[in-house]
């Protein structure tokens, strides 16, 4: 089976286009050769982000209490001193607001850390280091999180240090089971998953040219595209949505992304292009309307024990004036085991060689 290697630093790099920190990643600490694919790697991840928070300081807030107490604190809550009684004991309850770490941020952080540590194949290394970052959070209560812990999360200038580790949590709370030993978890292997990284590898694709294409150009996410029918019930036809539309006043690109462990299929001992996927492109093709130069990418992620494909073909579709239009398809595969400059290299040459050349030598 045909698989793709994706090293553990160009995983990163592109999370972090998706998270819209590209500017706030560190990808020095990270070995370029190793393969994204277990719970060290998971554990790396975490480990190495973590260390910032922990140089920093763990983030505080004020939490509303209720407590019994000998003396006043805050603001007496008579009902409850009423209603227990607690003048008899010389005690009275009250609201107080104090200023700890015991909040959901620092909860997640000590789920997650704890769960990596209970991973079933964690290496010994990374579990003692585990459990150094781990004796950090013992002021903080474990809670059980899910996907909703997330989404309580409200970032401000006091704690936006927190976003990039916090988002590697999410990914890796996302992406664990309960392992069949009692008291472990295990990790999917998130490159393997086709739906998954379907997912993220269009997203990032998106975002890498949102990001880094100059001005001369747009770049827009899942834009819909209308049926060129008359007649008939439109209600009936299906959605037909781009997953990267690319546009300047010379040219229009249409960018679809396929996150296959096979870009050709076999008929009859014949490796061809899958058909399914030509067919999507020209409809693309044929019913968008522009008076530039058109242009349609099916982009490939490259498993390693295939060849790169970079075929151009000219083809005739249907133009907004009721005539035929030039256009230009291309099926083209990206090597994301690659160092990840020249990744970037590569997907600006896709739509601008020029533009490319210029972002090569800021880097080197």
């Amino acid at each position: 089976m045909n698989k793709f290697k994706v090293p553990i630093k160009n995983a990163l790099f592109m999370y972090s286009y998706i998270w819209d920190k590209v500017n706030s990643i560190d990808l020095t600490n990270l070995d370029s050769n190793d393969d994204f694919k277990s719970s060290d790697i998971y554990a790396e991840l975490f480990l190495i982000n973590i260390k910032k928070i922990l140089l920093k300081g763990l983030y505080k807030e004020y939490i509303n209490k209720n407590d019994c107490l000998r003396s006043v604190k805050g603001r007496i809550d008579f009902k409850s001193t009423l209603d227990k009684q607690t003048l008899v004991n010389g005690k009275i309850y009250c609201d107080f607001d104090e200023f700890e770490e015991n909040n959901i941020f620092n909860q997640i952080l000590k789920n997650i850390a704890l769960k990596l540590y209970k991973a079933s194949d964690i290496s010994k290394e990374n579990k003692k280091k585990l459990n150094n970052i781990i004796f950090h959070f013992n002021k903080v209560d474990y809670i059980e999180i899910d996907k909703n812990s997330f989404k309580k999360l409200k970032f401000n200038r006091m704690n936006e240090y927190y976003f990039l580790t916090l988002k590697i949590c999410e990914l890796i709370n996302n992406n664990q089971m309960l392992s069949e030993e009692t008291g472990k978890y295990e990790f999917f292997d998130l490159f393997n998953d086709d739906k998954n990284m379907n997912s993220i590898f269009e997203l990032f694709v998106n975002k890498f040219y949102s990001y880094e294409l100059d001005k001369k150009y747009k770049v827009k996410y899942q834009s819909v595209l209308k049926w060129n029918f008359e007649g008939g019930n439109n209600e009936l036809l299906p959605d037909m949505k781009m997953d990267t539309l690319i546009y300047s006043k010379d040219e229009t690109i249409i960018l679809d992304t396929k996150y296959y462990k096979e870009y050709l299929s076999t008929n009859y001992d014949k490796k061809t292009l899958i058909s399914a996927n030509m067919y999507q492109m020209l409809a693309y093709l044929n019913n968008i309307n522009v008076t530039n130069s058109l242009r349609g990418i099916l982009l490939y992620p490259l498993p390693f024990d295939l060849d790169p494909i970079n075929e151009s073909y000219n083809a005739k579709v249907v133009s907004n004036n009721d005539g035929v239009q030039d256009a230009k398809i291309q099926f083209i595969t990206i090597d994301l085991s690659k160092n990840w400059k020249e990744i970037s290299y590569d997907l600006l040459s896709i739509v601008d060689v020029e533009l490319a050349e210029k972002k090569k030598k800021e880097l080197s």
